[in-house]
This record gives C-alpha cells, sequence and structure tokens, in this order.
C-alpha cells in the first residue's frame, strides 16, 4: 500500500514538473481542470508503457550540456521509472551532477539515497553531509532526516559528515 501511495506521489510530481506550464496555469485557475490533457498527466500508465519510453529528449540533451534543473529532472525520471525504465544509479548520477552545482532538492534526494543504500551503496557520512547541505539550503524536510541519519551515526562520523558539508563547494557544471 505504501508503495503504491509514493509510486502515485511520484507520477503527480513528475507530472507537474514536466507538464506544459500553460495547461498548469490554466488548470490552477479552474477553467481546464477537468480536460483530458490535463488529466492525462496525471494517469498512471503500464508498466510496459511506462518502461517502454525514453527519458525526455530535451531533458536529456539540457542534462548532459550541464542544466542542474534538467540533471535533477532526468534524476526523477528514473527514480520514479516514469518515462524511463527505474535505473537508480542512473537517478543518483544525475542528482549527483546537480547536487554537485549545489540544486538543493537534487542534494536532498542525493542524501536520501545515501541513507537507504537505494541506487549507491549505503553512505551515512555522505547522506548527512547533502542532507546538511539541503537543510541550509531551506530544504523542508532534510533537517529531519539528517537528524535521523545522525541518529544511526558515531560522533566521529558526524564529525566528518558536517566537515565535509563545511568545505563542499559549487562545482561548475560539467559539459
Amino acid at each position: 500500500m505504501r508503495a503504491s501511495r509514493e509510486m502515485m506521489a511520484w507520477h503527480v510530481a513528475l507530472g507537474l514538473l514536466l507538464a506544459p506550464a500553460s495547461l498548469l496555469q490554466s488548470a490552477a485557475l479552474g477553467a481546464e481542470a477537468r480536460s483530458p490533457q490535463f488529466l492525462q498527466l496525471f494517469t498512471a500508465v503500464s508498466d510496459t508503457e511506462q518502461n517502454g519510453m525514453e527519458p525526455v529528449p530535451e531533458l536529456q540533451k539540457n542534462a548532459e550540456q550541464g542544466d542542474s534543473n534538467a540533471e535533477y529532472k532526468l534524476g526523477l525520471v528514473y527514480d520514479a521509472g516514469v518515462g524511463a525504465r527505474q535505473d537508480l544509479a542512473k537517478a543518483a548520477h544525475w542528482y549527483q551532477k546537480a547536487a554537485d552545482q549545489g540544486h538543493v532538492a537534487a542534494q536532498f534526494n542525493l542524501g536520501l539515497m545515501y541513507a537507504t543504500g537505494r541506487g549507491v551503496p549505503q553512505d551515512l557520512v555522505q547522506a548527512h553531509m547533502w542532507l546538511n547541505l539541503a537543510a541550509a539550503g531551506s530544504q523542508a524536510a532534510a533537517r529531519g532526516e539528517r537528524d535521523l541519519v545522525a541518529k544511526q551515526m558515531t560522533r566521529s562520523q558526524v564529525g566528518e559528515a558536517v566537515r565535509l558539508a563545511r568545505e563542499w563547494q559549487p562545482r561548475a557544471p560539467v559539459r
């Protein structure tokens, strides 16, 4: 049940990220909330259809050119398996590229991946560091998640994570 709700949340989030702005604007105003185009954004597709699609070509192109927003969104595509086959290693790769440039939401998602070992080897020091950076960037849930991770760590591990976060500097996009 929980996995189903999480997948539905990913579908909605990805639909919002990839939807044309004009459609979302109209829906927010109530004009097209029942239109077939709007509803199609949130209709779950079958696994065959969902996993047979390639990532959004424009998103892929922009991500490869170092656009941190596109890198983050491509991470979401691979993380959720919506628009492409789910591939947690690729999700982590794209989140890492965006996080390295200072993208706060990517830092948060990457921190969660390190905390749980989803798509990357579990590393609580890296998890704490990325969640700490996301918290400093005003990511709402990052502080709580960072504190939960810290409860699983030794004092020296927390110290190392804090040191890494202090020393961290955003990188220029790698093209």
